[in-house]
């Protein structure tokens, strides 16, 4: 009863089994996994020799006491009202899903709730997950939780009210940096006899290394900026052209996830 479940083994779901495994934070006797498909159980079985495989959801609620829900929205409340009816109430119901407020969560279930937004980038150990916790759930349960999740990145706690527009930034934000770093490669490539993959392993690389130089300096962007763009130099061009026509595309890109985010799962 004290095992972590996982319940879906799709990219959150191996991601997760995978970055508190491999952290050391739990033993491989300590995780136990279930999915719909017999195909992902027996690539969880595979790739994690000797741990706990689940050939349903209720026999994963009977054996565990911290219940990960890592299923499509869409699925969520239906795999809750399934294992509900087999657990105590004491056990601990983390979900994944956006969307899916506490309310819903806790009008099924009674016992300690808490909402958990992941990023991509844990794969490699980065990035900032988000955590909710419910009216229910207690310190020693919020602790583990918190502590399982700063395994494989950061953790950030929120109010629900906040989940919204930080999930724009943490979960989302990738993608849309990866579509940011595409689009001014391609651009650069366009304008220049560049080639297509040089442009954009430059553009990467400098990507990552801006970041980490605003992390290492505690730096505001707006000073790195006033540093770069040296006044009638080719930054500010560049620079002057964003600031006039980026902060409506944003403010577009923006409302138009926020208008999506309230239908998810529903």
């Amino acid at each position: 009863m004290d095992c972590i479940g996982i319940i879906g083994y799709g990219h959150m779901g191996s991601m997760l089994v995978n970055g508190f495994l491999s952290s050391g934070l739990l033993g491989i006797d300590e995780v136990v996994v279930t999915a719909r498909s017999r195909e992902s159980r027996d690539a969880c079985a595979a790739a994690w020799p000797g741990i706990g495989i689940a050939r349903a959801n209720t026999e994963l609620a009977r054996r565990c006491r911290t219940i990960i829900l890592a299923v499509r929205p869409q699925e969520m409340m239906e795999v809750l009202r399934e294992i509900v009816p087999v657990m105590d109430g004491d056990e601990h119901i983390v979900s994944l899903a956006a969307g899916i407020s506490l309310a819903e969560l806790e009008g099924l279930f009674s016992g300690p709730v808490t909402r958990v937004i992941p990023t991509i980038t844990s794969t490699i150990g980065q990035g900032t997950t988000l955590v909710c916790h419910g009216r229910q759930t207690g310190m020693q349960d919020a602790s583990r939780v918190e502590g399982l999740f700063s395994s494989i990145g950061n953790v950030m706690l929120v109010g629900e009210e906040e989940l919204p527009a930080a999930t724009i930034l943490s979960s989302c934000g990738p993608g849309l940096l990866a579509a940011i770093i595409e689009e001014l490669a391609s651009a650069t490539a366009r304008a220049s006899g560049l080639p297509v993959d040089r442009a954009l392993a430059l553009a990467t690389e400098t990507t990552a290394a801006t970041a980490a130089y605003l992390r290492k300096t505690g730096e505001a962007p707006g000073d790195l900026v006033g540093r770069v763009a040296t006044g009638g130099g080719v930054t500010e061009a560049g620079v002057k052209e964003l600031r006039e026509r980026l902060p409506g595309v944003f403010d577009e890109a923006v409302a138009a996830m926020l208008e999506r985010y309230g239908a998810v799962g529903k």
